[in-house]
């Protein structure tokens, strides 16, 4: 994997005034951490570290940050962004090393085409990605899903999944990646719609009920001042 240079400061001052300031002149605050190294407060451009992760390998592409002139190599850990424009907020990045292992997530790509699909089959993808242990140079962008072999009622695991040689897949092997299920019919669809419509008009009828059932709010009212809370009367005493 390619790695991608970027420029970084070190941020001295913090607190979310200074944190408004750096992002008013085009960079992120961040921290850095990992082994061998204290937890560091920097600062980075914001358009190199969004064209950084925007490349085909994303959060594991992998950085060579330069914190003022000393090259640190870092995976990024962890984002955060503008919930409305989505921009950058601040990054966490772990510090790596090339001869050391490391564990990511990989997205993974469904390819081919499932016999099963053809005959008008469906094909459902639970899992979107693996666990992954490697070296950080060594990080794949993606782990192929080869559906072509896929039957009418087939599954693939994670078994099937072929690392080749270079990674190894953590997630556990029996997890169902795809599988092809059988088509609806026309009439089971509407046998499964005819059901769900009686089963939600069986929750209106009880919720219909319960609020019959219920005082109104005047009569609680009543039954509060008269000391009944239900609105109750009470019988006389003799």
């Amino acid at each position: 994997m390619a790695e991608v240079r970027i420029d970084a400061e070190l941020k001295h001052l913090s607190g979310t005034g200074v944190a408004r300031k750096v992002r008013a002149q085009g960079k992120v605050p961040a921290v850095i951490y990992g082994r061998g190294i204290e937890t560091t407060a920097i600062q980075l451009n914001r358009r190199e570290l969004a064209t950084a992760l925007n490349s085909d390998a994303g959060m594991n592409v992998l950085l060579d940050l330069q914190i003022e002139g000393k090259g640190t190599l870092a995976l990024t850990r962890e984002l955060q962004r503008d919930p409305v424009k989505g921009t950058l907020l601040h990054a966490d990045f772990v510090r790596v090393d090339r001869t050391q292992a490391v564990e990511v997530e990989v997205p993974i790509h469904v390819v081919g085409s499932s016999p099963g699909v053809n005959e008008g089959g469906v094909l459902e993808n639970p899992l979107f990605t693996v666990h992954v242990k490697c070296l950080p140079t060594e990080v794949p962008e993606f782990v192929a899903a080869d559906v072509s072999g896929l039957a009418i009622g087939d599954s693939l695991r994670v078994s099937d999944l072929l690392s080749l040689g270079s990674f190894e897949i953590l997630t556990d092997p029996e997890t169902v990646v795809a599988t092809v299920l059988a088509p609806v019919s026309e009439e089971e669809l509407e046998a499964m719609e005819a059901a769900a419509a009686i089963e939600a008009a069986g929750g209106v009828e009880a919720m219909a009920e319960a609020a019959e059932e219920e005082p109104s709010d005047e009569e609680a009212a009543e039954g509060a001042e008269a000391g009944d809370p239900q609105g109750e009367s009470q019988p006389e005493s003799s």
